[in-house]
């Protein structure tokens, strides 16, 4: 009988030898879609060194007004009495008395009318003299004979008056201590300067 072959067994075909990643080489990243940026991840905000502090927003503005307080309603307190401002009294100035009578002297023989003397001593602070003499004559002619009437008594007395003021309807004597006024009738009344004084004390002549 003959002898039957050894067959060979069917050889397998080779499989494919797997490649092993070489060392140190990274694999390959997949490839992105050209035209597209990748999005970036949103970076977290560093921590502060003290967890206890609040940082403050870094503004350059001028800082918030604080609120104001209510204001407590205004209480009006009573007005203080002013008190009376009395006028001081000049010491007794019996020269200046005693001229201003001589001056109504003459005043009344010259023939002027309503010849009169004020004590204005408690105010003499504020009008500069103590006594004013007043007298009304009818025409400036008598009117100017009452101011040569009085220049003739000081001459004796040897005074001078500081200023004389003439004019046809008023003549007025300036002797420091003592005024003099020389009226006619209707600017005597115009002027009223015994109403203005009527709290002064008349001299009897």
């Amino acid at each position: 009988m003959a002898a039957k072959k050894k067959t060979s067994p069917r050889t397998k075909p080779a499989a494919k030898a797997k490649k092993k990643p070489t060392a140190g080489k990274k694999p390959a990243a997949s490839k992105k879609p050209a035209g597209k940026k990748a999005a970036r991840k949103p970076v977290a905000a560093k921590k502060s060194g003290s967890p206890g502090r609040a940082k403050k927003p870094a503004t350059k503005g001028a800082r918030k007004a604080a609120p104001r307080t209510a204001k407590r309603p205004s209480v009006k307190r009573p007005a203080a009495k002013k008190k009376p401002v009395v006028a001081r009294r000049r010491a007794a100035n019996p020269e200046g008395l005693e001229l201003a009578r001589a001056i109504a002297v003459v005043s009344d023989e010259k023939k002027a009318t309503d010849v009169m003397v004020l004590d204005l001593t408690h105010k003499s602070s504020a009008v500069g003299y103590d006594y004013l003499v007043l007298a009304s004559g009818d025409s400036d002619v008598q009117l100017d004979a009452l101011k040569n009437g009085v220049l003739d008594l000081l001459k004796l007395r040897n005074r001078r008056p500081s200023s004389v003021e003439p004019s046809p309807d008023w003549v007025c004597l300036n002797l420091d201590d003592v005024v003099v006024h020389f009226f006619t009738p209707d600017k005597r009344e115009m002027y009223d300067l015994e109403g203005l004084w009527s709290d002064a004390e008349r001299i009897a002549l």
